[in-house]
């Protein structure tokens, strides 16, 4: 890296509209001038800080590329020095990534025995993640990043680091692992590819039992749906129809509590501002107290549903934090979307909706498929409707 230069990195981009820096020991970057306009840098012995604004919607953007020592002591510096510059930063979007020489549990690293220090370096790794409020995104690949010549340790050293910011603007966020060539570490490439697998499914909300009526409004509606076949398809067939009517009934009662609370601070702003200019009338008073009620109510059923979405165990009602929470929400479809899947005959790696769902159901068929007859028989068994 050191006889790199601006010219051969034009040669290998083969772009000449092109931002390159480097600094020492191995830390460089490379840029597209038609995407990205660098603001400002950062320079440490151990990491570039480049501050930029992606050209396309005008988003502010921090990018870090890391290359960190061995050193458990210098890398507890890395990691307060970036710590410190996150607080210090206004820009929220941020992306941290490069060869970070640290692990995050013990399946990452695989012939080396580093005992006690492995464990304290595991978890301050761990804490500086958690205090800089960026994620360890999904990973499309090999599961090792790093290769001993001698093929006797390998490790998960590089990664991608993206805040819940950066997942807004790109919320489809991949990390993709690239075979090895020379080198003995594997290329990453970040990816943003937001894919439609179609229909949601339905979701049972808590805040509904909150409704005095929500019981019978169920129960006149089961006994009033009409259907034919057997049993089993009667079942499925009125739960079909239920699920139709709750969503109708949802957005009559509860409506988007999210537009509803906007709403309510609005005009409670009015008469707030009405109160500023002079007292306010007997009737106003009366409506911004209602008002109030109303905003509580909505705010605890918005609680409700950060809760349940999140899926957070400890969280204790009347006691929220909205942005951890949606934070919370938001990195756990991450983590449970289906990225892909191996085909079965060619043993490529498959994203393409359509393939996946014909790859899954083929898995399910010969799965499910009984090949001999093993005695079981449901003709007679009732299902109470």
């Amino acid at each position: 890296m050191q006889s790199f230069s601006k010219e051969k990195c034009c040669q290998f981009w083969r772009d000449n509209d092109i931002g390159f820096f480097h600094s020492e020991p191995s830390n460089g970057v490379v840029w597209h001038n038609n995407f990205f306009q660098c603001i400002n840098h950062i320079i440490n012995k151990w990491f570039t800080i480049f501050i930029r604004v992606f050209k396309e919607n005008n988003i502010l953007v921090v990018i870090v590329n890391v290359y960190s020592s061995c050193n458990l002591q210098e890398k507890t510096q890395i990691w307060d020095e970036l710590k410190a510059i996150r607080l210090r930063e206004a820009c929220n979007s941020w992306c941290i990534l490069g060869d970070f020489n640290s692990i995050r549990k013990d399946g990452e690293r695989k012939g080396v025995n580093c005992g006690r220090s492995n464990k304290r370096e595991m978890q301050g790794f761990n804490n500086f993640i958690d205090s800089m409020e960026v994620v360890d995104i999904p990973n499309i690949g090999r599961k090792y990043m790093w290769y001993k010549p001698n093929g006797k340790a390998k490790s998960r050293h590089d990664r991608f680091l993206t805040c819940f910011e950066w997942l807004q603007h790109w919320p489809g966020c991949k990390q993709y692992v690239l075979n090895r060539n020379i080198s003995d570490h594997c290329a990453l490439i970040l990816k943003s590819k937001v894919v439609d697998w179609g229909p949601k499914s339905f979701r049972f909300l808590d805040m509904w039992h909150e409704d005095k009526d929500f019981d019978s409004f169920i129960k006149k509606k089961w006994e009033s749906y009409k259907v034919q076949g057997n049993n089993f398809q009667m079942i499925m067939d009125k739960l079909k129809r239920l699920k139709s009517d709750l969503k109708g009934w949802n957005k009559k009662v509860f409506g988007d509590t999210q537009k509803l609370k906007l709403e309510l601070t609005n005009r409670i702003h009015e008469l707030d501002s009405l109160d500023n200019v002079d007292n306010l009338e007997d009737n106003k008073i009366m409506e911004r107290r209602e008002l109030l009620s109303q905003l509580q109510v909505n705010n605890m059923r918005n609680e409700s549903l950060s809760q349940q979405k999140s899926r957070v165990l400890w969280f204790k009602q009347g006691d929220s934090n909205s942005k951890y929470f949606h934070a919370s929400i938001k990195w756990r479809r991450i983590r449970n979307e289906i990225k892909g899947t191996h085909s079965t005959i060619s043993g490529s790696w498959e994203e393409d909706p359509i393939i996946v769902k014909e790859i899954v159901n083929e898995f399910y068929k010969r799965k499910m498929s009984a090949h001999e007859d093993i005695g079981v028989r449901l003709d007679n068994v009732e299902f109470k409707l």
